[in-house]
């Protein structure tokens, strides 16, 4: 079942640009809503034919789509069975946030990159404190993020750390000023703002500076306070943080723990709103750092400021800084009902391909924080809650939701858009008090699909604002399993595959929601792979001019080509792709197809019905010929179904180039071009053949599907015309590979036969020597000779009829005597050649009626 993730930015994005709108110009929601599906309905179909071409089998007539009415309805499904469990919750806390997208941002969407940021100490003038060495000093605290100082409220000690008051020397008249940080900072702080001389006042731990401490905020007429935290370290800065509680997840827990304001004076653009006086307006990472940095200098707070380059979060989307925003937002706790337990044990109950995705998506969950649901977006599934106009309490009655789910199913959840600034009135008007609430609240649109009575618990009102958020994509995604699988009774299936990027993404948002509604993951497996780079190892982006089309090399090369790259890959790591190495895969999808078309073309008047060939009456080669295919198919489906598409492939391409075409096909193309149609010998070859052909077409298929459902055709075709159309399966896909029969299996025949396999490369080698001395052209003018004694000989010498057909020589012979077994080749002598089977024997012009051909060859003429 194909599908699409139809919400979400990218599309709002790319829409607003092609409509040369920025978010705050759409006033008309649900046209809006219109037009972005149109959009996304548009890339579908171009992807859907892309996907076809490729050779992916799906329903691609009947597709999900997350958009789609049923799909949106089973997202809210979702939502409203979280919610009744209680996992989900509205709060204030700090979250991810684009200034340039405007909008709250999971953890799992920001992606840490270089960022060149101010570094800068800052001097805060105590004004109580518990020791009197710290009457007129300064606490130092260090930033990276000058721009949330406005919003600071507190400075953050280690209790178990060691502070020191010091004086340094005065740079003018009186006495020098003195700052408290950690001792083990000292050093290098002081060294940092460039005053290393200094004298130590007072040394205390930090359970004791901090408690009844207070200083001067650098922004505001309010002190701030001391307080102490676990997570202040000495690794860098001063041993004392910086605490805003509006920005930042440990400063808002500590600022929760000791009461402090939740100050967040930044809106969704990344401006400083009023609530900083002159500042307002600033944007926080443009121009709102030098600003500030600017009105510390002045005040003289400024101590020491220079350019760092650390890591730093980004939108994954569109790349840019993100910032830290105490916000109100829809949340999915991970520690509510034992949820992280579970999901824990859901992940050691999946396997995971390669297996250290399970280590990786097990840090991930272990440390992750709440699921952040909210995104302030237009262009996605609303989240369906109410909110009483008299009271402002959320309405999570358990049959409005059901109704608005119902309602979703019906028609979409564009109404839920429409009329956006009014508030809209639940069940049927039955008293004059809710008409002068509806005028109240001018002509509340009302929703008569919700059931009759339904009011606020609270205050018993029933009109009510909408929420405007929307929930984050990673829930339409995430619930794919409830959209797809739950429906067709296929939960779990048997693999979810998808880059390595996906532990943070599609992999643990469908963890957490199965985990959740049915405790359980809803895969048995999940594979990751690695992304495709240019020749040089570098990510493909259209401004380096390095991206390689699929479509650019079907149209070139073919889709089977693509697919045998692709299969070829190590798809454990990152590959990369170029047309340059799309050459070996080319060679190689070549080599195949010609054995595949020699194949068919000697099986052309074989039915297996009629003309196979029991096992015992063929030659040893043929049954040699079975015992590797019967290993070939083995070993070809263990790597299917360990998900080592590499090895898979590799070998039917290996089975193909040596065991067919330079071994087997050679041997027999004598016998198949020189004897009576209905030889014995003949129809043993074309009964291995037409086993290989069977075996490999079907072990192929998931990869070179184009070419196996042709070659498929072809045999299809072939057993309608000899009268055995129904035997095959209309499509390679409908079809089995077939099973081996046990008796194909010998173990003592392959050892035999791999000592021979040893001789005839001996035997080549020889006659390549012959042939650069030009003292030979074809193999079939030599002779060999094989001298001396030794296993070989004992293997070799039953077989003595089969080996001029197997080495491709016209003549063996065994000479007498002892010694060490040794190979030779010499060029046929006494003999003439055959013009029918081209072999070079001295029985040729034996008959007088053929004086051109050899003995054999009367025979066979005679026979037909």
């Amino acid at each position: 079942v194909p599908g699409w993730d139809c919400h979400g930015l990218p599309i709002e994005h790319a829409l607003l640009k092609e409509m040369k709108l920025d978010k705050r110009s759409v006033k008309d929601i649900p046209a809006f809503r219109k037009k972005a599906a149109e959009f996304a309905q548009r890339f579908i179909g171009i992807q859907r034919d892309e996907f076809r071409r490729l050779g992916v089998l799906g329903d691609w007539d009947r597709p999900y789509m997350t958009m789609e009415r049923g799909y949106e309805s089973r997202i809210l499904s979702a939502f409203r069975r979280l919610l009744g469990k209680g996992y989900i919750y509205r709060g204030l806390k700090p979250v991810y946030w684009c200034v340039t997208c405007e909008t709250a941002l999971a953890e799992a969407e920001g992606e840490y990159k270089d960022k060149k940021s101010p570094s800068v100490y800052v001097a805060l003038p105590v004004t109580k404190a518990r020791e009197k060495e710290l009457d007129g000093a300064f606490i130092l605290v260090w930033t990276t993020t000058p721009w949330t100082l406005p919003a600071n409220m507190a400075a953050a000690f280690n209790p178990d750390l060691e502070y020191v008051v010091v004086e340094v020397p005065p740079q003018s008249e009186g006495r020098g000023p003195r700052y408290l940080l950690a001792k083990s900072r000292l050093e290098a702080v002081l060294q940092a703002i460039g005053r290393p001389e200094h004298t130590i006042l007072g040394s205390w731990k930090g359970a004791h500076i901090a408690k009844g401490l207070r200083y001067e905020r650098p922004f505001g007429e309010e002190e701030g306070v001391g307080v102490l935290a676990d997570y202040v370290t000495a690794e860098d800065g001063t041993g004392v943080v910086h605490t805003a509680p509006g920005h930042g997840a440990d400063d808002f827990e500590t600022g929760r723990k000791n009461g402090l304001e939740i100050f967040c004076p930044v809106d969704g653009s990344g401006r400083y709103t009023d609530a900083v006086g002159d500042l307002a307006g600033r944007h926080v990472l443009k121009d709102a750092n030098q600003a500030v940095l600017e009105r510390l200098a002045n005040g003289g707070a400024l101590k020491g400021e220079r350019e760092i380059t650390h890591s730093y979060p980004h939108c994954w989307r569109c790349k840019n800084p993100i910032v830290f925003r105490a916000t109100e937002q829809w949340f999915l706790s991970v520690d509510r009902e034992g949820l992280r337990e579970r999901l824990l044990k859901a992940i050691g109950e999946v396997r995971w391909v390669p297996e250290v995705g399970r280590a990786r998506i097990s840090a991930m969950v272990e440390g992750r924080p709440d699921w952040c649901l909210s995104r302030q977006r237009v262009w996605g599934t609303p989240i369906p809650v109410l909110f009483c106009q008299g009271c402002h309490e959320p309405m999570v009655d358990d049959d409005v939701l059901n109704a608005i789910e119902d309602r979703v199913a019906r028609d979409g959840s564009d109404f839920w858009f429409a009329d956006w600034g009014r508030p809209v009135f639940l069940g049927s008007d039955s008293g004059d008090l809710e008409k002068k609430r509806i005028a109240e609240w001018d002509q509340a649109v009302p929703w008569d699909f919700m059931p009759e009575e339904v009011h606020c618990h609270k205050c018993r009102g029933r009109v009510f604002r909408r929420e405007t958020d929307i929930l984050d994509v990673w829930m339409d995604s995430g619930a794919s399993w409830l959209g797809v699988l739950e429906p067709r009774g296929e939960l779990p299936c048997d693999l979810y595959l998808e880059g390595s990027d996906q532990h943070r993404g599609w992999f643990q948002s469908s963890l957490v929601l199965a985990a959740s509604v049915e405790g359980r993951a809803p895969y048995k497996a999940v594979l990751t792979h690695g992304f495709v780079l240019d020749d040089q190892g570098r990510a493909m982006h259209k401004s380096l001019g390095n991206v390689v089309s699929p479509q650019e090399v079907i149209d070139k090369v073919g889709a089977d080509v693509l697919r045998l790259w692709v299969a070829l890959s190590d798809y454990s790591d990152d590959v990369r792709l170029s047309a340059k190495l799309l050459e070996g895969p080319t060679e190689a999808y070549r080599k195949v197809r010609n054995t595949w078309r020699y194949l068919l073309g000697n099986v052309c008047d074989f039915d297996p019905a009629k003309h196979a060939r029991a096992h015992g009456e063929l030659a040893e080669l043929d049954r040699y010929l079975l015992h590797r295919l019967s290993e070939l198919v083995d070993a070809a489906t263990k790597a299917y179904t360990e998900f080592r598409y590499r090895d898979a492939i590799r070998l039917v391409v290996d089975f193909c180039n040596l065991d067919l075409s330079s071994f087997y096909l050679d041997a027999c193309k004598d016998k198949l071009y020189t004897l009576a149609a209905d030889a014995r010998e003949r129809r043993a070859a074309q009964t291995v053949m037409h086993a290989c052909l069977e075996a490999l077409v079907t072990l192929a298929a998931p990869v070179l599907s184009f070419t196996a459902e042709e070659a498929w055709a072809e045999l299809r075709r072939i057993h309608g015309e000899l009268g055995s159309p129904e035997r095959l399966p209309e499509s390679v896909f409908l079809a089995l590979v077939p099973k081996p029969e046990p008796g194909w299996r010998d173990a003592a025949l392959a050892e035999r036969w791999g000592l021979l396999q040893s001789v005839r490369a001996s035997v080549h080698k020889g006659i390549e020597g012959l042939r650069a001395a030009k003292t030979l052209g074809s193999s079939l003018q030599a002779k060999v000779v094989f001298k001396g004694q030794g296993p070989e000989r004992t293997v070799l010498e039953p077989l003595l009829p089969q080996l001029p057909e197997i080495f491709i020589v016209s003549q063996v012979e065994f000479a007498p005597g002892n010694g060490t077994f040794a190979v030779g080749v010499e060029p046929a002598t006494g003999v003439k050649k055959c013009a029918r089977c081209w072999r070079w024997l001295a029985d040729v012009g034996g008959d007088a009626r053929h004086p051109e051909l050899c003995a054999r060859c009367v025979r066979q003429l005679a026979s037909a």
